[in-house]
């Protein structure tokens, strides 16, 4: 499936309604625990608001996040609308900052939990809690 960059780029800035940026950076010699847990590719599940599931419809159904250990980041519509950019954690508040490099976005998502199979990102800009289910390819 072919998807322009600019409709992949709007589902991106859709799914992360609300975020805004800023970051803290994380000084360590190697990847810790959490940055070994968090790379992988994650593709979307499901969103949960005020206690209603909303799962992935076909839209949706191809997007992921790719989250790689030398800090890179490709988010989008897979395989063809992918946008690239940088991440880093901070382990201690459990914050997830993406710089999207080709729409100059920034987006901070609390790491709400992630295991080997899932990850769930909560947006803690958001007016009511929402978190954004995806699990691992």
């Amino acid at each position: 499936m072919n998807i322009p960059l600019k409709k992949a780029a709007l589902l991106v800035a859709l799914l992360f309604l609300f975020m805004h940026g800023a970051g803290v950076a994380s000084a360590q010699s190697g990847p810790s625990l959490l940055e070994q847990r968090l790379c992988r590719t994650w593709k979307f599940d499901y969103l949960t608001q005020d206690g209603k599931t909303v799962k992935a419809d076909k839209s949706l159904a191809d997007f992921v996040i790719i989250i790689s250990l030398d800090h890179t980041i490709k988010q989008g519509m897979y395989p063809d609308g992918l946008i690239g950019g940088k991440w880093k954690v901070d382990e201690k508040e459990m914050i997830l900052d993406i710089n999207d490099e080709t729409t100059s976005q920034q987006y901070r998502m609390k790491i709400f939990s992630v295991t080997t199979d899932e990850l769930v990102l909560q947006d803690p800009a958001a007016a009511s809690p929402s978190f954004l289910h995806y699990r691992a390819e």
